[in-house]
């Protein structure tokens, strides 16, 4: 379960990321922004709640949270590697 609950939250991180104007993994998801934005928040929510009810309040908070904020942390580093040889300002 507790893998379940960090890759439901990696999911909502990666909804949001998507919806990002600056983001390049997935350039058609630009025209979605707003599904995935709204996606987000379900898939958070349920992770939260699936974790809380699994393994107690801050326990679970933990484990959905750090799911979340390592995809957050991993996205944008996958999204530069895939661009490497792109050119870029800076």
């Amino acid at each position: 379960m507790n893998w379940i609950c960090v890759g439901v939250a990696a999911l909502a991180a990666l909804c949001l990321y998507l919806a990002s104007p600056h983001q390049a993994l997935w350039p058609a998801a630009l025209r979605r922004q707003a599904f995935l934005r709204w996606l987000s928040v379900p898939l958070a929510v349920g992770a939260l709640a699936a974790a809380v009810d699994t393994y107690g309040g801050w326990c679970g908070a933990c484990i959905a949270l750090s799911g979340f904020m390592a995809a957050l942390v991993v996205l944008p580093y996958l999204d530069a590697w895939r661009r490497k040889g792109a050119r870029h300002v800076g």
